[in-house]
């Protein structure tokens, strides 16, 4: 290990020993004492900005003199001298330094996180009752909007005044760190001066911190762990390297890690996962002698992947701990010590922590079994912030003065007094390092437009980290929303690793004869593989894009843009991404015939080389192997072709499935003006693909119509359509003469001059350009107005019907024309949801009912 001879020359013994409990009261002491020296030795460091200890005790000073104004005028309105003042900025040494001198002035800091959504944040500061706000100058907007904050102020002092900081106490609250939350909102864990001077104590010792030590600070300083890494390290008198990958970027973080100079470097599993892929493989960080983890589990191959990165003098620690008790085990892995297969220990316990494990009567339990882990200290949290009840429902006074708290995990202690973690006693996990609360994220959907109900858990599988799933019922009085659309929404109201990577849509949530979700019968998500790694930089851009509209975490190299969630906005915005960067022009029935990220980049690279791959632009090939009889789909006036994916996804990996749109939808082309003119295009088409044996087709909403003029067609011709399914089709006759449009909901009329604008425009389909939203309108309009003219005729083949519950169809007029063998279904959804999960699976299990045959 290497240091640098500045740091090295800073003597370990100069500094007085930090003791608990000792003579300090509070943690702004102890840094002053730190201070006095180690007075020109680097206290903070980040981009454009170092403050020694003693420029940090001078900022201190000042900033302290310019909040007491501020901070008296709140006591004047009645307000309590211990109300929290937020921090909302960068993490950066001016934001580090305003945390601390909101503790100095004698009140609780919450450092409210850049990286939440705003209304998160608002939320964060009104639940702490944050009236003042230190911001940096690209969040005073923010914090100003920010509901009950009466006067925001920047991150360094205007004046040269100082003033001495407030003496406080041991037990006077220090911070609030804010947490996922039960009740479905966040919940705040109050640090007393206490508990953060016995946590550097901890920290030091474990560690073994010195002054000579460089200590990057990547991960949240708002969360639990990484304040942990602030105040702990500051009570040490090490140098904080401050940076926010999640606000750079994993490729500045790899390019400044090494610069940095780290002795120590402290991450979750997840984010060191990330470390270890940004950072070129040749890459040691020669200045290492320790990594940690926390936060979640750390697998025996995480270890040994980062290995390559670290010296072969350093060691690898699993540190773990809680929000409520802070540290309370170590496990460290020396230099060349055999890895463990599987999850990584948790490690021995901390001192001033006491590790109990009971069972569910409150019995000590023998060594080697089962318990929810208790922790017994004089130095946890001193409980909720404003929340007496749910502090007394984990927290409880001992007889000998400490305070025990009842964690929500179950755990055992094994050889040589190892903790091992076996799993949550409550609903609540772990997402990369962050304790999620599902009750909260179920909160957040429930307040969503377009969802009725939800659960959410987290799941497992195959032994990877744990994911959260939310199992959703659609608001069938509203648009359907897709998971993609499910995954934006929490993504606007929460932070992203509490966003599910996993969303399955049902009709109802299963319940017990009591009426409560019945969590073991929810249905098993659809499983992802293990995300193969894009390869080409086609695929590296095309995953960024993908991602960050899907909202998840990765995409694989065989993953779907539609089986992650993606519906047709989603594609839509996608598309126009594509436009921009790399600048190729590509259609949804592009996306759809080339589903996978490999494949697609494969089209995107070759459009981006000027080359065109050939389509029939009317045709998507949505499956071309199977044994079973094609399935022909018609879209609907102003629809995709694109829409049947999920029809296809649900008829199984056997089953063929191709699907026709409107000609002129994607490329420049003269439209069909009338329902028999398609019905002869796709006779075509479909003796060209399926030149003999049965067909069956499917066709939604005025697609039914187009679908029925081609059974006719392709029955003259003595084909057997062994099956026709019609989705939510309006029947043409009376109703469409008095205005109502045969191809989906009533359509309000149109103003005069608007209506004369729609037929100029339904005159140019095919041939003019037309933004997406607008094209779609035209060919809904071309449709009314082509199926207004169209009298189907009576079929006697065998036929399927279902209607929505927007259809007002009276099903004795479905009954005149279908003369053969049906049966007519209504469905609980509206027009499109018949072909969205879960109305879909319906649906399609409906048609392998009626066609259950073999070829």
């Amino acid at each position: 290990m290497q240091r640098d001879e500045a740091d090295a020359a800073v003597p370990a013994t100069a500094l007085p020993e930090l003791t608990v409990p000792g003579p300090y009261t509070d943690v702004w002491h102890r840094v002053a004492e730190v201070a006095e020296t180690l007075g020109d030795h680097a206290a903070l460091v980040s981009t454009g900005r170092e403050l020694t200890y003693a420029g940090l005790v001078q900022r201190v000073h000042a900033l302290v003199a310019e909040l007491r104004p501020a901070l008296e005028e709140e006591r004047a309105d009645g307000a309590s001298s211990s109300r929290p003042v937020g921090v909302l900025a960068e993490q950066s040494a001016d934001s580090v330094a305003a945390f601390l001198a909101v503790m100095a002035a004698g009140h609780p800091a919450v450092l409210l996180d850049v990286a939440l959504p705003e209304d998160r944040i608002g939320l964060i500061a009104e639940r702490a009752g944050v009236r003042v706000v230190l911001a940096d100058s690209a969040r005073m907007a923010t914090a100003s909007r920010l509901s009950g904050v009466k006067a925001v102020r920047g991150l360094l002092p205007a004046t040269d005044a100082t003033a001495v900081p407030a003496r406080t106490g041991l037990d006077d609250v220090a911070s609030v760190i804010f947490t996922s939350g039960t009740t479905g909102a966040p919940k705040g864990v109050v640090y007393t001066h206490r508990t953060w001077l016995s946590e550097g104590v901890v920290l030091r010792d474990a560690l073994r911190w010195t002054p000579g030590d460089r200590v990057p600070v990547v991960l949240p300083a708002a969360f639990a762990a990484g304040q942990a890494v602030v105040v702990a390290g500051l009570l040490a008198g090490v140098t904080l390297c401050l940076r926010d990958p999640r606000v750079t970027g994993m490729r500045d973080l790899a390019e400044w890690l090494p610069a940095a100079r780290p002795t120590t470097l402290h991450c979750t599993p997840s984010l060191l996962r990330a470390v270890d892929e940004a950072l070129p493989d040749d890459v040691v960080l020669e200045t290492l002698r320790m990594v940690t983890t926390c936060g979640e589990k750390v697998y025996g191959e995480d270890v040994t992947a980062f290995r390559r990165h670290m010296p072969s003098t350093a060691s690898f620690v699993n540190w773990s701990g809680s929000s409520e008790t802070a540290s309370l085990t170590f496990n460290e892995l020396g230099p060349g010590s055999p890895v463990p297969d599987g999850v990584v220990p948790a490690g021995a316990g901390v001192p001033m922590r006491e590790l109990v494990l009971l069972d569910p009567e409150g019995k000590r339990v023998p060594q080697g079994a089962v318990g929810r882990l208790h922790v017994d200290s004089a130095y946890l949290s001193a409980g909720y912030w404003g929340d007496v009840e749910a502090t007394a429902e984990v927290f409880s006074a001992l007889p000998d003065g400490r305070t025990r708290f009842r964690t929500g995990d179950n755990a055992r202690v094994g050889d040589e007094g190892v903790l091992h973690l076996v799993g949550r006693a409550d609903d609540a996990v772990k997402i990369r390092g962050y304790l999620v609360e599902p009750a909260e994220v179920e909160a957040a959907l429930r307040s969503m437009p377009g969802v009725a109900d939800a659960v959410v858990r987290g799941r497992v599988q195959d032994d990877r980290p744990v994911r959260l799933v939310a199992w959703v019922v659609p608001d069938t009085a509203q648009r359907v929303p897709s998971p993609a659309a499910v995954r934006g929404a929490v993504a606007r109201l929460l932070p992203d690793y509490m966003v599910p990577q996993g969303v399955v849509l049902l009709s109802d949530l299963p319940r017990s004869e009591r009426g409560k979700v019945d969590v073991r019968a929810l249905p098993d998500p659809p499983a992802r593989p293990q995300p193969t790694r894009p390869r080409s930089a086609t695929e590296r851009l095309l995953e960024r894009v993908w991602a960050s509209i899907l909202h998840v975490e990765a995409v694989g190299r065989d993953e779907s843009f539609t089986a992650l969630g993606g519906d047709s906005l989603a594609v839509e915005e996608m598309l126009a991404r594509l436009q921009e960067d790399p600048g190729v022009a590509l259609t949804s029935g592009d996306l759809a015939e080339h589903p996978t990220l490999e494949r697609f980049a494969r089209l995107v690279a070759t459009a981006a080389a000027g080359r065109t791959a050939e389509r029939v632009p009317t045709l998507v090939r949505l499956r071309t192997n199977g044994r079973k009889p094609p399935v022909f789909c018609f879209a609907g006036a102003g629809g995709e072709a694109a829409y049947f994916e999920a029809l296809a996804a649900a008829l199984g990996p056997d089953q063929p499935v191709y699907a026709f749109q409107a000609r002129g939808f994607d490329t420049r082309a003269l439209p069909d003006w009338t329902v028999g003119g398609a019905a002869r295009r796709a006779v075509r088409l479909v003796e060209r693909l399926a030149p003999e044996g049965p067909v069956q087709l499917v066709g939604h909403s005025m697609g039914g119509l187009i679908a029925l003029a081609t059974a006719h067609r392709l029955s003259a011709r003595g084909r057997d359509v062994a099956l026709l399914t019609l989705l939510d089709t309006y029947l043409p006759g009376e109703r469409t003469r008095r205005g109502m449009a045969p191809m989906g909901p009533t359509v309000a009329p149109l103003p005069r001059r608007e209506l004369w604008r729609t037929r100029l425009r339904v005159l140019g389909a095919g041939l003019w350009s037309f933004s997406p939203e607008e094209r779609k309108d035209v060919f809904h309009q071309l449709g009314a107005r082509v199926a207004r003219f169209h009298r189907p005729v009576p079929w006697a083949g065998h036929s399927l019907v279902f209607l929505s519950d927007e259809n007002p169809d009276d099903p004795a007029r479905w009954d005149q024309l279908l003369i053969g063998d049906h049966q007519l279904e209504r469905m609980d959804c509206d027009h499109l949801g018949l072909l969205k999960v879960p109305w879909v699976t319906t649906v399609a299990e409906r048609v392998v009912a009626a066609y259950p045959t073999e070829p």
